[in-house]
């Protein structure tokens, strides 16, 4: 950065000593007359080239060969069989709780005296 500021600071130091000049019509003429040298030159120089020749394309006939379909080959599918996992839940053996049944109470009518008949003694069932 420092190398362009001053670059651009000594040219335009350089610019504001040169000395003015100013044309005036003999400058212009002499340009004019170099100009016209210039172009005159051109022409000149141009007459000299060859002549272009333009030549029609040439196409040829190609015979046209089909080429047979690919083959297209696809490896075996690979089958994977996994043993089954068997999963057996654990046996659980549920005992019921006994329920026990009071016996039924003995109700018994008699009338007269004497000894009173019960149905037998009591028996406690066990149910399921």
């Amino acid at each position: 950065m420092k190398t362009l500021v001053a670059t651009l600071t000594s040219l335009a130091v350089l610019g504001m000593s040169a000395p003015s000049a100013s044309a005036g019509d003999k400058e212009w003429a002499t340009a004019g007359k170099v100009l016209t040298g210039l172009v005159a030159g051109a022409f000149i120089a141009k007459s000299f080239e060859p002549v272009p020749v333009y030549h029609a394309p040439t196409y040829y006939a190609v015979p046209v060969v089909q080429a047979p379909p690919p083959v297209v080959v696809q490896p075996a599918l690979a089958v994977v069989y996994s043993q089954p996992v068997l999963v057996q839940p654990p046996v659980v053996y549920v005992r019921p709780v006994p329920v026990y049944v009071a016996p039924r109470p003995v109700v018994s009518f008699s009338f007269g005296f004497g000894r009173h008949h019960h149905h037998g003694p009591p028996v406690f069932r066990h149910c399921r």
